[in-house]
């Protein structure tokens, strides 16, 4: 819809009494919707505010000529000498600017930040109890039950997030603990789009290595960055055959989740958390049946837009993982993107810790159509036992993405100077610590490190992707070579994914491995199911053949099923089984695996307990950020943007993975209201801010007849 349709539609609507003050409003500005913005009025007029107009990036020159009356709005004589044209119909609660192109900065597009919400004041603890039990297979090992209680609880006030992760223990002889994982306390800080986090967390990879750390860093959060500062925004595209569940991970984590409706479907308000990390697209239809591919996803870290910054500032100490006896060396560090030209970036950084130095120092470029561009020295100066070490690494990064062929390519390439003996802050512990035992991790003899990844999608069901990994030492240094490619393809209703790899280390013989499975659904009564022929082979292991069948059950397909039976050249055979159910208040599954003298069961529950001013609500695992939905005094309705899950007894139900610093729009599910009635409020939007519990009230169901 072009801006002059917008305005016509506007135009036929009937005219109506003025606005409330404080009245949440639609807003379209240059043909860009803006959102619900809360607008105070005046005799029918919006009232324009010099903030709200600055957040919709109206640039300052402007801004500082523009005349405003004794309650902050624009004076309308203003806005007319200035071209500033705009039009509100209340009927449609809707506002329509039009604005001269060189009215608005371009780089402050993007949502407004007074919608940001920080959510309610609220407690959560996600909870996850695993129980293992194991019949011993030699005379050395014990049988009996491992039980193992991890518990992410999380606190908010206001715009801070409390966040801890406790492990309780006890193991089949007997042994029991606990200790904590991680605590820390951080916040947005929105005027500068930063983060501000104290206690334990990982410093960015960008420049130097990431590690994890105990300590206090204020850091830009690229998350709160319109999408016009970003290198790249990827839209997604994909299609649903029915109403289904689509989720994103990116490194393994669940990082977005939304249902679609039948048909084609695009994601704009989608932002990967990692600038690093292939995203894996999954498509649940309303059957239970999935569809997963690998989507063409490149950025270029340390790139920022033209007179933009972005930094970092990080100090404490070296968090080892628990129970692993290595130093907790203090440090800082310090870096900095700026983009000094148009596609041009210069970055720079200085990591000191104890008895350890590292700067950095590099250039990047915006190549349009031929991609990004990344170059940069970094050098290292450091003492072990009394003596002092030096060296430096040369890196070259590339990344593109290409849309009209959905491929994307990263390459990094890595140079070690002949005598340069490099190491990181964490290389350089773990060294310590090899060095009680007189060991050498060696890693002083690379001379060259490189790394190709290509993902191609084929067609919206098909995808291949091929990753190639290498280290080139000197003498006799750790040199290896690895080789993985995947095919993942849909013909005829079956699904086959080919998986093949290659591995090869200095002083050891070469191991190539490949994987192959076939699935083909079939029907039971109304439940799509699949049974599929598994394969592993591998040249210095045993080979393996199975069956594998799997699908769902239940009327909304919450029970999930799996049994393989595998055979195990010159092994034994084996076979394994699990179920799953999904409901309103979490997850659980049950396993078994037997083989040969195994015996192994494995049982596990998870989900998430919210307490909040209206009560306790119970739920599916929580995602960082959330949504607490309420429709009073009626259970039993459901959301599209939750799977398998309705409103509890007091009208309840929490959406456990929401978007922030986005427009998030919770809909109904028109199916499962009572009978003959309706809801004349069906869907609401939030943009929440990173870690928010957002809370969001819909009108009681009525009858048909009273909407």
């Amino acid at each position: 819809m072009n801006i002059r349709t917008a305005i016509f539609l506007i135009l036929l609507l009937p005219a109506v009494p003025p606005s409330a003050a404080n009245e949440n409003t639609w807003v379209i500005l240059n043909n860009v919707y803006k959102g619900s913005v809360s607008l105070n009025f005046a005799a029918g007029t919006p009232c324009l505010s010099h903030p709200l107009m600055e957040e919709w990036g109206v640039v300052a020159t402007l801004l500082n000529r523009l005349e405003w009356d004794a309650d902050g709005c624009l004076m309308p004589k203003s806005a007319r000498q200035n071209n500033l044209r705009y039009w509100y119909r209340a009927g449609a609660q809707l506002l329509t600017l039009l604005f001269p192109p060189e009215a608005i900065n371009p780089q402050q597009n993007g949502v407004s930040t007074s919608r940001w919400n920080n959510g309610i004041n609220a407690m959560f603890v996600n909870y996850r109890l695993n129980v293992d039990k194991q019949r011993a297979r030699s005379e050395w090992e014990t049988s009996g039950t491992d039980t193992m209680l991890t518990l992410d609880s999380g606190i908010n006030l206001g715009a801070w997030r409390l966040r801890q992760q406790n492990t309780f223990w006890r193991e089949r002889q007997g042994q029991q603990g606990s200790y904590s994982n991680s605590i820390a306390l951080w916040r947005g800080i929105t005027r500068i789009r930063s983060r501000l986090s104290v206690g334990d967390g990982y410093t960015s990879p960008n420049m130097f290595e990431g590690m994890p750390y105990s300590g206090l860093s204020l850091a830009s959060d690229e998350a709160m960055f319109p999408d016009s500062w970003r290198p790249y925004s990827p839209w997604i595209n994909g299609y649903a055959r029915s109403e289904a569940e689509v989720t994103i991970h990116q490194n393994g984590e669940r990082v977005y989740r939304i249902h679609v409706p039948p048909g084609a479907f695009t994601i704009r308000d989608f932002y990967p958390p990692d600038p690093q990390g292939n995203l894996e697209l999954t498509v649940q239809e309303s059957d239970g049946t999935e569809r997963t591919r690998i989507l063409p996803y490149s950025i270029m870290p340390n790139l920022v837009q033209h007179r933009m910054f972005s930094y970092e500032l990080a100090l404490g100490r070296y968090k080892p993982a628990h129970g692993i006896d290595m130093d907790r060396d203090r440090f800082w560090q310090a870096s900095l993107s700026w983009g000094i030209a148009s596609h041009l970036t210069v970055f720079s950084g200085l990591q000191q810790g104890d008895r350890y130095a590292s700067q950095v120092l590099g250039v990047g470029g915006n190549l349009g159509q031929w991609g990004a561009l990344s170059a940069n020295v970094k050098t290292a100066r450091y003492s072990q036992r009394r003596t002092s070490y030096r060296g430096s690494v040369m890196r070259l990064r590339y990344a593109k993405a290409f849309f009209s062929t959905e491929t994307s390519l990263n390459a990094l390439l890595q140079w070690y100077p002949s005598g340069s003996q490099y190491r990181s802050f964490e290389e350089k512990i773990d060294q310590a610590a090899m060095l009680k035992y007189d060991w050498d991790n060696e890693l002083t003899k690379r001379a060259l490190q490189g790394e190709v990844e290509i993902n191609q999608n084929i067609d919206e069901d098909s995808s291949l992707s091929l990753s190639w990994r290498w280290t080139k030492a000197r003498r006799s240094g750790p040199d290896s070579q690895g080789v993985i490619a995947s095919l993942n393809a849909n013909w005829r209703d079956m699904d086959i994914s080919l998986y093949g790899g290659y591995d090869r280390r200095r002083d050891s013989p070469a191991e190539t491995t490949m994987g192959i499975n076939i699935s083909i659904p079939f029907t039971v009564g109304q439940y799509n199911s699949n049974v599929a022929w598994v394969s592993d082979l591998a040249s210095r292991e045993k080979n393996s053949h199975g069956i594998d069948v799997y699908g769902t059950a239940l009327s909304d397909f919450s029970l999930r099923y799996d049994a393989k039976a595998q055979h195990v050249v010159h092994g034994d055979d084996e076979l394994t089984a699990s179920l799953g159910y999904q409901y309103n208040a979490g997850e659980a599954n049950i396993s078994m695996d037997r083989g040969g003298g195994r015996r192994d069961y494995h049982a596990d529950t998870s989900g998430s307990i919210l307490l909040h001013a209206g009560g306790v609500t119970f739920g599916q695992t929580l995602g960082s950020t959330v949504a607490l939905v309420e429709v009073p005094g009626t259970p039993g309705i459901g959301v599209y943007n939750q799977f398998s899950s309705t409103t509890d007894a007091n009208g309840n139900l929490l959406v456990s993975y929401l978007t922030p610093w986005r427009v998030n729009r919770i809909s109904v599910d028109s199916l499962s209201l009572p009978q003959n009635t309706g809801m004349d409020v069906d869907e609401l939007e939030s943009v929440p801010t990173e870690g928010a519990i957002v809370e969001l009230t819909f009108p009681q169901p009525l009858p048909v007849t009273d909407l």
